[in-house]
């Protein structure tokens, strides 16, 4: 039983010790580096004369909007043209490796007619 308390005992005390000494040196990193995030946004917001629907605009729609398009629209290009081969042969559609084709665009837009 005093092994057990001990070992359980140095254990804990060697945790909360580390984790002391882990919340104190991010105490100072966040000290210090605070105030350098306050100014940024403090610029950010006079740059746009603190109109926060512009901010909302740019930096929740129109930034992820257009890295999605971007990373996707490089994916469509190897879906149409099969190029670079390095990507389109990690495709895990089995048989499915060959470019879509002219009529693949059309083929997707149909309405039904009936």
């Amino acid at each position: 039983m005093r092994r057990t308390a001990f070992i359980l005992g140095s254990g804990l005390l060697s945790f909360v010790a580390f984790w002391n000494s882990v919340t104190w040196h991010l105490q100072r990193f966040w000290g210090a580096s605070g105030y350098f995030w306050q100014a940024q946004w403090e610029r950010l917001l006079t740059t746009f004369e603190g109109k926060e629907w512009i901010l909302f605009f740019i930096g929740a729609i129109q930034v992820p909007c257009l890295f999605f398009w971007s990373f996707n629209g490089l994916l469509l290009v190897v879906d149409t043209t099969g190029k670079p081969n390095f990507i389109s042969r990690y495709r895990i559609q089995v048989g499915k490796n060959e470019p879509a084709g002219e009529t693949w665009p059309r083929n997707g837009m149909e309405v039904n007619k009936e």
